[in-house]
């Protein structure tokens, strides 16, 4: 039999056969047609940047993990706490009240999944049953629950990682049967009855969101509320806004073929950019253009012929085999904080609040919580979002974002001073998590605020300067340290000529 295939035996066989006439002979039953899929499993080519985050670690929530050896030892746990939250009568008529209503919806059950669940009713009945109640007294006896479980699982929160993992959500439409089913609430009779079991999930999403969520929960997320991720989603994304929400910029090639970036800074870079800064401060302040022209006129060839050094210009084949990056390319926070003196600012609002005011050299972004366990609350709201194929990908949009201005600890740092960041997790930490984000594989047309942003740093002198020193000498670094040595004698000689006979002066004169 195919290796890839759904079935792996007879016994496989009769399941699918008994399924496939049970739904077939099911007149008036459920139309199963109706109801979206909304728990995944997470793709390879998404999980493969960091696996582990996609996976439970203690606690299996519905099919997918349930039967894993390393999580079952939880079972009599899941089990304890379900039977702490029941009076002794939901717990003598449980198989009658819940386990039946819960075979009846078979088909919706395996309906909202999107792989092949290879169990038998009976099991699936019972796994929803126990993994459901476990999950609504989470949410509602937390004090109880709390109690039963291991005290390293909850003081670590590896409880909360694990609810929030894609492949172990439960629907909130069997969550509102299971209430119903053993009338957990009063309010539960009525056709507006999960609005308590929403508002008490909702709830949980602002203790454990790392970003901030809509203040107004607008009655479209309440109802089209699919599971837990998907609220904590949508009500990050749709959280307030002043502004469009972030785009990937596309990289744009300007006319020499070039592409429009600057490569990460080494030593002898930083050392260029501060040489060039002290140009800037004196003497060729206030003409913009005059030092890439001073720049351009060093017979620099010349230069390097005369001390038996070559420079190195690269092929057009060269250029041509370079991999073309798909991904956001934006300056650091330092590069744009120390070269283009932007500043940073928090807002109040949510991600679709991210904005560059140029005038004010400002750039807008939302306050993030991070830690122990956001990146894993992050990787699994990215995968919800591609694969429910978003036509707007905007979670995606701000964390490409995010993990294009952070690159080093300095950068978390200046975030962390400005608000922007906050949480336990240290800088390194932070640093490496955004630097270890995969980027998003959707197709994102440009924004306006990340051209303005990129257009405003790309025009800055300095950043001009270095652009064609770079083009030009970054193939050899003994013809940087040549000319580093060169510009930096230049600087001192017009620093003296200045001091001794004014420049101011001189200007004037003229």
């Amino acid at each position: 039999m195919n290796t890839n295939s759904i079935l792996s035996g007879d016994f496989s066989e009769r399941k699918w056969v008994d399924q496939i006439s049970k739904n077939f002979d099911n007149e008036g039953g459920d139309n199963i047609s109706d109801v979206p899929v909304c728990v995944f499993s997470v793709p390879k080519a998404t999980s493969r940047f960091k696996p582990e985050a996609y996976v439970p670690l203690a606690i299996a929530l519905g099919p997918y993990h349930h039967f894993e050896t390393h999580l079952y030892q939880m079972e009599r746990f899941k089990v304890a706490a379900v039977k702490e939250i029941l009076t002794l009568d939901q717990v003598l008529s449980f198989e009658s009240l819940v386990i039946n209503m819960l075979k009846e919806r078979e088909p919706i059950i395996r309906a909202c999944y999107h792989k092949y669940i290879d169990l038998h009713d009976d099991t699936l009945a019972w796994i929803f049953a126990v993994d459901g109640l476990f999950l609504i007294g989470l949410f509602t006896h937390y004090a109880d629950i709390s109690t039963l479980m291991p005290k390293k699982l909850i003081n670590n929160g590896v409880l909360y990682r694990d609810v929030m993992v894609l492949e172990n959500q439960i629907p909130l439409y069997l969550l509102d049967e299971i209430s119903k089913a053993l009338r957990l609430s009063t309010n539960f009779h009525d056709q507006n009855g999960d609005r308590e079991l929403i508002s008490m999930m909702r709830k949980f999403c602002e203790v454990h969101s790392p970003l901030k969520l809509a203040k107004d929960f607008n009655n479209d997320v309440k109802m089209g509320c699919l599971h837990l991720l998907d609220l904590m989603y949508h009500s990050i994304v749709n959280s307030p806004d002043t502004s469009q929400a972030p785009k990937v910029a596309v990289l744009r090639k300007n006319n020499d073929g070039d592409v429009e970036t600057i490569a990460k800074e080494d030593n002898l870079t930083e050392n260029l950019e501060e040489i060039m800064e002290m140009g800037l401060r004196f003497g060729l302040k206030g003409k913009a253009d005059r030092p890439i022209k001073i720049i351009k006129n060093i017979p620099w060839e010349k230069i390097s012929n005369l001390l038996g050094l070559k420079i190195k210009k690269q092929d057009k084949e060269e250029e041509d085999d370079l991999p073309i990056v798909t991904e956001i390319e934006i300056p650091s926070v330092s590069s744009l904080s120390k070269h283009a003196q932007i500043n940073f600012v928090h807002t109040n609002g949510g991600i679709r609040d991210v904005k560059f005011d140029e005038n004010k050299a400002i750039l807008y972004l939302p306050v993030i919580t991070l830690d122990e366990y956001s990146e894993v609350m992050l990787r699994n709201l990215l995968a919800y979002e591609v694969a429910t194929s978003s036509s707007t990908p905007e979670l995606a949009q701000y964390v490409d974002l995010m993990s294009g201005i952070v690159d080093t600890e300095a950068d978390v740092k200046l975030l962390r001073d400005k608000g922007v960041i906050k949480g336990n997790l240290n800088d390194k930490d932070i640093a490496d998590l955004f630097n270890g984000m995969n980027k998003s594989n959707f197709f994102m047309p440009s924004n306006k605020t990340i051209e303005h942003l990129n257009e405003y740093y790309n025009n800055r002198p300095l950043i001009k300067a270095l652009r064609y020193v770079k083009k030009d000498l970054i193939c050899s670094k003994k013809v940087a340290t040549v000319v580093l040595a060169i510009f930096a004698s230049l600087l001192m000689i017009l620093y003296s000529f200045c001091e001794v006979y004014g420049c101011s002066r001189l200007s004037e004169k003229k």
